[in-house]
């Protein structure tokens, strides 16, 4: 009986993470061929586990947790996926580190991440690594885009030393379409990042980092972290907005 259950619940997953769209209980039921109870029951443990998103009223997207499962699968086995192969990409084009980090509560986590080959300035963290939302790049982007009442209980449960003027930082980051960091996480390191989305909304953020003073053309890899987000956005099936 248990090993029907797991075995249900990664068939559900796998639909979910195969879709191009939120699917509904009743795509997964009829889908798999299960009871509608038996399908909310797993969804429930799923969603309270962070594997499934619920994305009311719409339906079930990939969860924070399968993400953080498929970046242990990349960093073990080196498989480049979408989001590693733009990663790539990007950190060629600037000689810089790139990275990719979505957010879990009040913190950035970082799924993806991509050093420059010649050496450069190397992003402290790693893979899975967890840092405040509210003092990097990617977790401003991440913050930004959130719907007005999250943003709201987002910024109140940071422990922002100014809750106001994190708050006008992002709106000033939605506005612009990226977000910067000066040195809040790791003194003499700035960062850049812009939004990446998929067809459930805002999915995580794009970002780069680099030695303060060292990296004269800001505009030009403002532009191409951008761009970068861009492309990933419309890989996933997204709208960049």
């Amino acid at each position: 009986m248990a090993s029907t259950s797991v075995t249900r619940a990664l068939r559900i997953l796998t639909l979910v993470a195969h879709a191009d769209k939120p699917v509904t209980l009743k795509q997964i039921a009829e889908e798999l061929e299960i009871p509608k109870s038996t399908a909310h029951g797993i969804l429930r443990d799923l969603t309270g586990e962070r594997f499934i998103d619920v994305c009311e009223p719409v339906g079930y997207t990939v969860g924070l947790k399968a993400f953080e499962v498929g970046a242990a699968h990349l960093r073990i086995a080196g498989v480049s996926g979408v989001i590693s192969s733009e990663l790539v990409e990007l950190s060629r084009a600037l000689d810089i580190t790139a990275h990719y980090a979505v957010l879990d509560g009040t913190e950035a986590v970082y799924l993806c991440k991509q050093d420059p080959v010649n050496a450069g300035i190397q992003l402290a963290s790693s893979l899975g690594a967890r840092l405040p939302s509210h003092l990097t790049a990617v977790g401003k982007c991440c913050l930004a885009w959130l719907r007005p009442e999250d943003v709201a209980e987002h910024v109140h449960s940071t422990g922002a030393e100014d809750p106001g003027r994190l708050r006008e930082e992002l709106l000033r980051v939605r506005e612009h379409g990226h977000a910067t960091d000066d040195g809040q996480v790791a003194s003499g390191v700035q960062c850049i990042a812009a939004p990446v989305f998929d067809p459930a909304g805002p999915r995580g953020a794009v970002g780069i980092s680099y030695l303060k003073g060292g990296f004269p053309e800001v505009d030009t890899a403002t532009e191409a972290v951008r761009k970068s987000a861009a492309r990933l956005t419309a890989k996933l099936g997204g709208v960049q907005r």
